[in-house]
Order: C-alpha cells, then structure tokens, then sequence
C-alpha cells in the first residue's frame, strides 16, 4: 500500500529543527528573582539553540529571520542563544545569550559528580553523608518499573501537599480530604507498624540465637490502637511516620532530582594520574570567594564562594581551623591578584525542591593537591628572614623585645652609616708594631 504523500507545508515542518523544540517550562514567574530582573534563573525554562560555523557566517540560526552578528558571534566565540519569541509586533525575533546554563553544564560535567538526593553536610566532621542516587528503582519509579508495586516505593513526581506552604482556608480544606481518607491512612500506618514490629522480633531472635522467622508479625487491633496513642503524645516519634508521607520542610520536587545534570549513579570511579597512577580524590577544583564573611543586609552572612560557575554557601568553616582561613575569606582584600581563590574537593551534588543546585566541598588536602603542583594563594609579610637574608646589608633585624621608643629595625639607605668591619688578628698586630716605633 503506497504511502500518503505529504504536502509541502507538512514536509517542512516534518524536517524543521525547530518545529521540534521542547515546550517552554511552566513557573518562570515563580523563578525570577526579587532583587533584579536580569539575574540568572535557577535552572533553564527554554532550549538552548546553536548553530554551526558556516551558518553562523550567514547568521542563519534555522529560525524565521537572520539574528545580528552584533549579538552572537561578535560577541561571543561560543555563541548559544535561546529565543523568547520568533515574530513580535515590531517584526524582530526576541532572543538573549543562553551562555550562562549553558557554560555551567559544561562546568560541572568537568568535576565528574553524580547526583545525589538532597542530605545535609556536617563540616565539622569528616563524615561524607552517604550517596543515595536518585535513579534507583526504589526512590525513581516509571510506569513500566518492577519495583513500583513494592511496599514504600516513590517517584521522584510528589502530587501530595506541602503542609509549610498551605494557607489556613487550605489546611482546613486539606483536613476534610484526609478525614475522607481515614481507612487508608491507617491501613499505611499499620503497614508501617507490622514492618517495625516484624524488625524488632528479628532482631531479639537473632541477639537470642534462634532461628530467624520470616513470617510477618501478627498485630491486634489494640496493640494497633495503642501504637496511635504513643504517636499522638510523642510529636518526636510522629514526626518520622508523617515524613513518609508529606513534603515537611522542602516542599515537593519540582524537576528530577538528577536535573539532567548528570546520569553516573556512583562515586565509584578511578582518578588515574598519568605520572603518580590512581588517586583518592579528583583533581582539586578552584573556588572563588564571591563574598566573604561579615553582615549583609543587616544580618551576619556566611561566606559565599563560586565551584565551577555554582554559588555555594557555608565554606566549612571549621575545617579552616587546622589549616589556615584562606586569605579574603574574613574580609574583602583588594591586595589580593585575581580576588581571592582556594582549592577545594568537590563531595556531593544534588538539586533541591527549587530546582537548584547544591554542591557540598571540602578544602582541598596537601595530599590531594600535590600530585598536580597547585597551592593555595599565600599573601606575602611585610618584612620576612628571607627576605633580609637577600638584601647587600650585613645587618639582621632583632627579634627579642627592643626598649620603648626605639625603632625594631635598622633603617636602611645610602645615608645610614654603616658600621666598620671587625679587624684581623694581622692587622692589629700591624698597627702595634707602627705604634711602637712611631714613639721610639
């Protein structure tokens, strides 16, 4: 059976690129900051579109109309714009740079993290959370997965509420649903109750020695009822159970935990140095303090530094204690070539509820960095041993206490008097033997 011929109009737009641009996301009102309407959003809404060099000769993006070279290749040696609208009522296509998503995607596929679910970081120890990778079956579950029927299995996509971000007259509206929803509520608590119950007696039986039973436990109905009560007086232990089933704090996802970043599901990979072979730890990445640590807006500020185009805040600062505060960390120091900069170990990455990025560091070991000959910045003294040792003068600066009043080093200059070299035993001898006989 011959196929239908298409019309032309319907080949076209078969074969256009940019027919087959993704949808814009939904929320970019939500996103924009309230501080500037230019800032950076926290993860892209629309498609970056590039196009090759011999296009860009031309200026043909594959959209209705030619962009200005002005805007894109002129500026840019890597030209990556994403358009806000093919045809507006000025007859100009609205477009803007897409670099910034863009070159921070590069960024951070250099650094070789897999995505993690959101943990928090204790920097003053050297604990390392445990990696949960959000693509296992149990935490990311499709239609088609094996594991979506198993007991306390989720999906990244959470249409239940956010109890932190409900108003009054919509708790209330919420509560008339659960009250609705009672006999399943319970029915997962009981769930939840068997587990634990089926957990405590496998423990006993195997502290006892005893063969261990794989049976789940069976469960009255006033064990059941007296279990709510212990939940109804103790908020601490109701605070877990509820936790399973509602967003408390965070509020829902709102993209893949992964964020497209990346896909390795592991930390399970093998630095190979091409002089000193495998090592522990990647190679150490460059910070930028952005802002160092002092009031801002009224209120005390932790620092604030950029990993790989991130912005990340809480420089684990106590850590800092053994080796040093890294110069501009304390306060803004202009002195500094380039503004201040130290290495740091990249540990966990992971996107929030908000759909941006946090990157949790550890300062960069002397172990780690010096298979790659990188130091941290050191600002220099002001006057060192060293650097007298240099200079032609034969004077060394004291370092005991000098009396009040009198200055701790020597000036130094053309005009200081220098101070006569010590004679000889010859030359003394030599000038009593002229003495001598000058008066004989």
């Amino acid at each position: 059976m011959a196929s239908a011929r298409l019309s032309p109009t319907a080949n076209l737009l078969r074969n256009s690129r940019l027919f087959a641009l993704p949808k814009t996301l939904k929320g970019r009102n939500d996103l924009t900051s309230r501080e500037s309407d230019t800032a950076t959003l926290p993860h892209p809404v629309r498609a970056s579109i590039v196009t090759p060099q011999s296009s860009l000769a031309r200026g043909d993006w594959g959209l209705k109309r030619p962009l200005p070279a002005k805007s894109t290749s002129e500026k840019s040696s890597r030209p990556v714009v994403r358009v806000h609208a093919l045809d507006t009522y000025e007859h100009v296509t609205d477009f803007e740079s897409a670099a910034d998503h863009t070159v921070t995607l590069e960024k951070f596929q250099e650094l070789h993290m897999p995505m993690s679910l959101p943990s928090k970081v204790n920097y003053a120890t050297s604990v390392v959370p445990r990696h949960q990778s959000p693509f296992e079956t149990h935490l990311d579950n499709t239609e088609t997965s094996q594991g979506l029927q198993e007991p306390g299995a989720k999906q990244f996509r959470h249409t239940g509420p956010w109890l932190a971000g409900q108003t009054e007259a919509e708790f209330a509206e919420y509560l008339k649903q659960v009250t609705r929803n009672k006999p399943e509520l319970l029915q997962k608590l009981r769930e939840q109750f068997v587990a634990k119950r089926s957990a405590e007696i496998r423990k006993l039986a195997q502290d006892n020695g005893e063969d261990l039973d794989t049976q789940p436990a069976i469960v009255t109905d006033a064990e059941f009822n007296a279990y709510i009560k212990t939940l109804r007086n103790d908020p601490f232990a109701l605070g877990p159970v509820l936790s399973s089933f509602e967003y408390a704090v965070s509020g829902p996802p709102k993209t893949h935990p992964s964020g497209g970043l990346s896909y390795t599901r592991s930390h399970a990979l093998i630095h190979n140095h091409a002089q000193f072979g495998p090592q522990a730890h990647q190679r150490p990445v460059e910070a930028r303090i952005l802002r160092p640590k002092g009031r801002f807006k009224g209120r005390m500020a932790r620092a604030l530094a950029g990993i790989g185009g991130i912005a990340v805040e809480d420089l684990n600062a106590m850590t800092f204690v053994e080796q040093g505060t890294p110069p501009g960390l304390t306060f803004f120091d202009a002195s500094i070539p380039g503004g201040g900069k130290y290495w740091v170990t990249p540990i966990r990455a992971s996107v929030d509820s908000d759909g941006r990025i946090g990157l949790s560091s550890y300062r960069a070991s002397a172990t780690a960095k010096a298979p790659y000959g990188i130091e941290d910045y050191h600002k220099p003294t002001t006057l060192t041993i060293s650097d007298v040792a240099n200079t032609p003068s034969p004077i060394v600066p004291r370092l005991d206490r000098q009396p009040f009043g009198q200055p701790r080093f020597q000036p130094s200059g053309e005009n200081r008097t220098r101070r006569q070299p010590t004679k000889g035993t010859e030359d003394v001898a030599r000038s009593l033997l002229n003495n001598l006989n000058s008066k004989s």
